[in-house]
């Protein structure tokens, strides 16, 4: 397939076992997210813990006085980056 839309489709329709013409099938967050965990280890799963705090800290959300707002930005590239 030579679309970027229809490798895509193509490739949630294969993960979540569904056919391509019933991909309409996949309705919601909470179905994509349980089977996305499932494949996660628990190394990854730490990781996109300690990403999801850097994330809220750097849009205000949460506070970390210890580190400038540059050194979050800096830790989460290298985080999702390494």
């Amino acid at each position: 397939m030579r679309s970027p839309i229809g490798r895509n489709a193509q490739y949630c329709a294969s993960l979540f076992d569904v056919s391509i013409c019933n991909i309409a099938a996949i309705t919601n967050k909470r179905m994509a997210w349980i089977r996305a965990e499932a494949q996660l280890s628990n190394t990854d799963r730490d990781m996109l813990r300690v990403i999801s705090k850097l994330l809220c800290v750097q849009h205000h959300y949460m506070n970390l006085d210890m580190f400038s707002m540059a050194d979050v930005a800096e830790i989460i590239e290298t985080l999702c980056t390494t």
